[in-house]
């Protein structure tokens, strides 16, 4: 099948015009009548605490930045009514919990012929989808135990810890791309049980693939895309987009910023980019990971602070073009994927990323 290409104009409207593309097609009266109207959360709702101001938000699809997808940006959804109230899934480690230290160490920071007690330590997952010596099911897993301190959270550790968990990232990442045979490391935290989570201890993991996912390919085939016709580095372009609105920045740096994406497919979506051009986190040192980690600490405490599980997504690219992010992803705050999702591809999402990025400063600043 001949894959169609969608004109380089179209296709990236969201960052070169100043209206939504869809948005813009309403008549005025149209767009005042699926206005939000600002009504008191449900207690039931694990999003009551937040205390969102979404008054000024209009219900509106978004199309992404470089991608072909779409959000529906729905604020009214919020209050529907729901017949299930709130479980809370705590996870708390106990006496009885698995230890994921005593697992087949392969990096300890400091390392451990300093004779210092680990901060950091990276080991094999005892339960792996993915192995060396299955060539059907080809890949490499691991975890990365973000400390050695029991029912501490990512988001609880200092900029000074999450910095050198960043660096546990790079230089595994760097160490297991050796293998010809690995296309992709895939990088991630699941923080919460809404999230994924299976184990209270802090950690990350690993996982090297033998393939480069498509949803990475297509990010990549984007950035060339738009390179090609506009001469212009695609994520410099989205910085001085969202510079521009302020609206749904959240904070930033010398070395990297912080906001929420205009088309948000997870509620509190917020991504870090560094600002200038860094494909993987090979290109990064420590003192890149530690001017990110002062981002990232606050906006993951704020998040632990009000119990919304999250992933951590560290975004790698594959293309010149493509940029390093960091995305946080919220997905316990009021509800998750439904039919429309899963059918579609068209993401529903109540939680207007302004309100969000709002929020955000308001905690992180």
């Amino acid at each position: 099948m001949e894959r169609v290409h969608i004109p380089a104009h179209d296709m990236h409207r969201t960052i070169h015009v100043e209206e939504p593309v869809v948005a813009s097609t309403l008549p005025a009266q149209e767009s005042q009548k699926v206005a939000a109207v600002a009504t008191p959360l449900p207690d039931t709702h694990p999003a009551a605490k937040l205390n969102l101001d979404v008054s000024q938000s209009a219900t509106e699809i978004r199309r992404d930045y470089l991608h072909e997808y779409y959000v529906l940006v729905a604020p009214k959804r919020k209050n529907r009514p729901y017949d299930t109230a709130s479980h809370d899934h705590p996870m708390v480690e106990s006496a009885d919990s698995p230890r994921l230290d005593l697992q087949k160490s392969v990096l300890e920071i400091p390392p451990r012929e300093s004779g210092r007690p680990w901060n950091v330590k990276v080991v094999e997952n005892k339960y792996p989808a993915l192995t060396l010596d299955n060539p059907v099911a080809y890949g490499q897993q691991e975890l990365v135990i973000d400390t050695p301190l029991s029912n501490v959270a990512f988001g609880s550790l200092d900029p000074g810890q999450i910095s050198t968990v960043l660096q546990a990232y790079r230089q595994r990442s760097v160490s297991i791309k050796q293998n010809k045979h690995i296309a992709y490391v895939s990088i991630f935290r699941n923080d919460g049980y809404e999230a994924g989570a299976s184990l209270a201890h802090a950690h990350s993991q690993i996982i090297a693939l033998p393939i480069v996912p498509p949803q990475i390919v297509r990010e990549a085939e984007a950035c060339a895309h738009y390179y090609e016709h506009f001469q212009n580095d695609p994520f410099d372009a989205i910085i001085d987009f969202e510079r521009s609105k302020k609206v749904r920045l959240i904070a930033e740096n010398v070395d990297w910023i912080a906001f929420c994406p205009y088309a948000s497919q997870w509620q509190m979506e917020a991504w870090i980019l560094p600002k200038r051009t860094i494909s993987v986190l090979d290109d990064c040192d420590n003192a890149i990971l530690s001017s990110a980690a002062e981002l990232l600490a606050p906006i993951t405490r704020a998040l632990t602070d009000t119990d919304i599980s999250y992933n951590l997504i560290v975004d790698q690219g594959i293309h010149k073009n493509q940029r390093l992010t960091l995305k946080v992803c919220g997905r316990n705050v009021v509800s998750p994927w439904g039919g429309l999702e899963v059918g579609t591809g068209m993401i529903v999402n109540v939680i207007p990323p302004e309100a969000a990025a709002t929020w955000y400063r308001q905690q992180v600043l």
